[in-house]
């Protein structure tokens, strides 16, 4: 744990001011996660962030272990308490850094247990309720969108041209990206209703801005109903997206403009999820 070298940037006094100060320059759907997390682990620990120590956090870690979590769950919030500690330090506002001493443990990549077959999604489709609720999981797969960014999506984004219509996606690290949607699909959301209460595209029944919790159930909902894997959530569409474009010819360099992902290396996972060749063909057993 190493001494602070920074200079003091902050008059912040107290850990929750602090953590608002962590969270201010981040997506709002980041910050609400973050302040979540924080919160737990300061509950955790009972202690203020001057006072946590290393093995506050080693036994926080292992809490979630416990209770079964999946290493993916465990990395993402220790990641998330990293980065709080850092920013402490970096702004002086903390002398040491318990949190930098723990490495991440390297999780089971489990993407092709949450990859759904085209005629899943056929089902799924077909299973959704007729108007926002298929438009919505029509849009999410067509697209391959964040839940995030459908939840954030307004009327405003979709520009007619004279070739077709292309929608302006505000995406993670508030990155912005272009897409095409054909005509039919948009046909299908022009029809949507609009409400005086916000520039939404997916309203709830009150007329206000849909949300993740909502969608969420929608989805499972839907997946019951049409007899696919119950695990199934929003954001496997993106993940059948990734897939079935590539497998229909898509190439790589295109799906990670499409995703909005920020290296290459993050949309090659896609490439060996369900391989079509392996060099397992050619052994031969007696």
């Amino acid at each position: 744990m190493a001494l602070n070298t920074y200079p003091l940037l902050t008059e912040t006094t107290s850990d929750s001011e602090f953590v608002r100060l962590w969270i201010s320059q981040k997506a709002k759907t980041t910050q609400l996660l973050y302040v979540m997390v924080a919160k737990q682990f300061l509950d955790f620990t009972a202690k203020t962030l001057h006072q946590v120590m290393l093995e506050d956090i080693v036994l926080w870690l292992e809490s979630y272990q416990l209770r079964k979590s999946s290493q993916n769950t465990i990395n993402n919030k220790l990641g998330i308490i990293k980065s709080l500690f850092s920013f402490g330090v970096k702004t002086g506002y903390l002398q040491i850094n318990p949190a930098a001493l723990i490495k991440t443990t390297k999780a089971k990549d489990a993407l092709n247990e949450r990859i759904l077959e085209e005629a899943d999604i056929q089902r799924l489709i077909k299973a959704a309720k007729p108007g926002r609720n298929l438009v919505l999981l029509k849009l999410v797969y067509i697209l391959g969108l964040r839940v995030s960014e459908l939840v954030n999506l307004n009327w405003s984004d979709f520009i007619e041209t004279g070739t077709g219509v292309v929608v302006t996606i505000f995406g993670k690290g508030s990155k912005t990206r272009t897409l095409l949607i054909g005509k039919q699909l948009w046909q299908e959301i022009k029809e949507l209703p609009k409400s005086e209460l916000t520039n939404a595209v997916f309203l709830s029944r009150f007329g206000n801005r849909l949300d993740r919790h909502a969608i969420h159930r929608m989805v499972k909902a839907t997946a019951e109903t049409a007899g696919i894997n119950p695990h199934t959530s929003i954001h496997w569409l993106r993940h059948a997206h990734a897939c079935h474009s590539l497998k229909n010819g898509a190439g790589v360099e295109l799906l990670m403009k499409s995703l909005g992902h920020s290296s290459l290396a993050v949309t090659s996972r896609y490439l060996h999820v369900r391989p079509d060749e392996s060099s397992s063909q050619f052994i031969k057993m007696e």
